[in-house]
């Protein structure tokens, strides 16, 4: 009866376990709705902060508005630790990325394509993936893959209100228009990471923290190099992501 009752115990033990990981914000609420004390730290070391906590995040959503080339885009980007995914649509295209470890990939139409590479080459990546270093031909498409793209400050970031979003407290961090124009929103609990983010009048983001995602590379049967399809001696035009 000793050994059930113990038994009984250690499988209670491994329920409750596997409840609290099933279940992370009713086991671990306590704690994670704690002050984090970024209200009471200068504003440079807060924002440092703010992005450390972001940066080491495991699974991060990014949802957003932007411009893409002088058009209205939408984009949602998810973070797995050092990979990411993004689909980013406009009136004029849709595209997608993926960055995991040193190379980045990108999926588009032959419309797409073209303004970059010309028409033939286009045609010959098609529906392909296009890949290639992450500092290689394609490293402007970081900017969607790329955490650091929310990060962009100048050493004169002042400290606002701690408002409300959505039921959350979140610090509001401002960097003036005569620097980058950006404001950011950190939660002033548990971790005190980036809640949204904005620059100038046209680019808005959100961030969550809920899911578990998952990025993986595209099938290599499915990819192509892009050095083995642009035209000699060219590289692809930039995309902008301000606005006119």
């Amino acid at each position: 009866m000793k050994d059930l009752a113990v038994r009984r115990k250690t499988l209670g033990s491994v329920v409750l376990v596997i409840a609290c990981a099933l279940v992370a914000s009713g086991c671990s609420s306590a704690k994670s709705d704690k002050p984090n004390g970024i209200t009471d730290v200068a504003p440079i070391p807060a924002f440092q902060r703010a992005v450390n906590a972001t940066q080491d995040a495991t699974d991060v959503i990014a949802r957003g508005a932007l411009p893409v080339n002088g058009k209205a885009a939408v984009v949602e980007t998810r973070f797995s630790g050092p990979n990411a995914s993004a689909t980013v649509k406009s009136k004029a295209s849709t595209f997608q990325v993926i960055r995991t470890g040193q190379f980045i990939y990108v999926r588009a139409s032959v419309e797409f394509w073209t303004p970059y590479v010309g028409r033939p080459q286009a045609v010959s990546i098609n529906t392909r993936w296009a890949q290639s270093l992450v500092d290689g031909p394609l490293a402007q498409f970081n900017f969607f893959v790329d955490k650091n793209t929310f990060f962009k400050a100048s050493g004169r970031i002042k400290k606002g209100a701690v408002v409300d979003l959505n039921g959350k407290q979140a610090l509001t961090l401002i960097d003036p228009p005569s620097n980058t124009d950006s404001t950011w929103w950190v939660s002033t609990t548990g971790e005190p990471v980036m809640l949204k983010w904005t620059s100038g009048k046209n680019t808005k983001y959100t961030f969550s923290y809920d899911d578990v995602n998952v990025v993986t590379a595209p099938p290599a049967g499915e990819t192509v190099n892009i050095n083995d399809v642009k035209i000699a001696g060219s590289t692809p035009q930039p995309v902008k992501t301000q606005g006119p």
